[in-house]
């Protein structure tokens, strides 16, 4: 059986004299439709919020509020909050290019992304993409296409996967053994842009993969109005299983079952955006994606095999599948 800390994990980043010592990194933010636009700003330009929420080697210079057709209110809503932190605001993303040294594509609908990546990436800034990477096999394969042709980072995660009680419960591996299959739970709202649980099953979806890794082969979707629940198979014959909660107590959680112990434990979100913001400026710094592109593109495979599923009334459906899948 796969080890429950599989070897690309890596921890959030302390500050140490040598990233005190490196360049302040220029970050660009392309598109405000999403809170993330502002609690990563606050965060990373320490503006805001306390003083243990701070990010440090890098700063949010300029942005480029964008259009939203999921939600155009955010967009103005966010656009004031994100200047307040001293960020200039542009009206295009082609002009941040020669203004920043690496790019937060934040946009709320994973559409919106591939284009946007694509410029970035041919000038050779890297680029983090928030959730979902992509609402299409197409779109996230070509992203990841044009990040190794252009040998320029490109990765993607969601805050829960370095939420402290995650963090926590993966350096018990050594004394709970072997990861023998685990449950996860969490909200998973659907919206009309981010098809099943590409909207916000993203986060149960990555707690999943962060405590068994990849390989998962073929999964089965059930819904119902207010909750999905996806099992997947991995290729060494664990069993993964996602609830997702649309209804009643919406909390983030999972079960882990290991050789020596069944452990359910509670995720909180309380340090999630720092984290996450911390691995982000580290990426950035060192160039080294803290979640490889073939997991990410594997998350892509599951989200999409799982809506199929659904789709087709809850039918088995092979993640090898997916990139014969219709392209919209």
């Amino acid at each position: 059986m796969g080890d429950l800390g599989h070897e690309h994990f890596v921890r959030p980043p302390t500050t140490t004299p040598e990233d005190r010592s490196r360049p302040m990194i220029r970050l660009g933010i392309v598109d405000f439709d999403t809170s993330h636009a502002i609690e990563f700003t606050r965060r990373i330009n320490h503006h805001g919020v306390s003083s243990d929420q701070w990010v440090d080697g890098a700063r949010v210079v300029a942005g480029c509020p964008g259009m939203s057709n999921m939600s155009p209110d955010r967009v103005a809503q966010y656009t004031p909050l994100v200047a307040e932190c001293g960020v200039e605001l542009v009206t295009s993303p082609k002009q941040l290019l020669g203004h920043v040294d690496a790019i937060l594509i934040l946009s709320l609908c994973g559409a919106a992304h591939l284009n946007h990546a694509r410029l970035f990436l041919e000038h050779q800034i890297p680029c983090f993409i928030d959730k979902p990477f992509a609402t299409t096999w197409h779109d996230a394969a070509t992203m990841m296409q044009l990040s190794a042709d252009h040998q320029t980072l490109l990765w993607h995660a969601s805050a829960l996967r370095y939420s402290d009680d995650l963090t926590a419960l993966r350096a018990r591996t050594p004394q709970l053994g072997d990861c023998l299959g685990c449950v996860s739970f969490g909200p998973a709202w659907h919206a009309s842009g981010n098809p099943g649980l590409l909207h916000y099953g993203i986060h149960a979806t990555e707690l999943l993969y962060a405590l068994l890794g990849p390989g998962c082969q073929q999964v089965t979707m059930t819904s119902t109005e207010n909750v999905d629940v996806v099992t997947g198979i991995w290729n060494d014959g664990r069993i993964g299983t996602l609830r997702g909660l649309r209804h009643g107590c919406t909390v983030y959680g999972v079960t882990l079952f290991t050789e020596r112990a069944t452990v359910p434990q509670w995720i909180s979100t309380r340090n999630a955006y720092r984290n996450l913001c911390r691995q982000i400026v580290g990426s950035f710094q060192h160039r080294q994606a803290p979640v490889p592109p073939q997991e990410t593109l594997e998350v892509i495979r599951f989200l999409l095999a799982a809506h199929e599923s659904s789709r087709c009334g809850g039918v088995p459906v092979d993640l090898a599948s997916v990139p014969q899948f219709p392209s919209s």
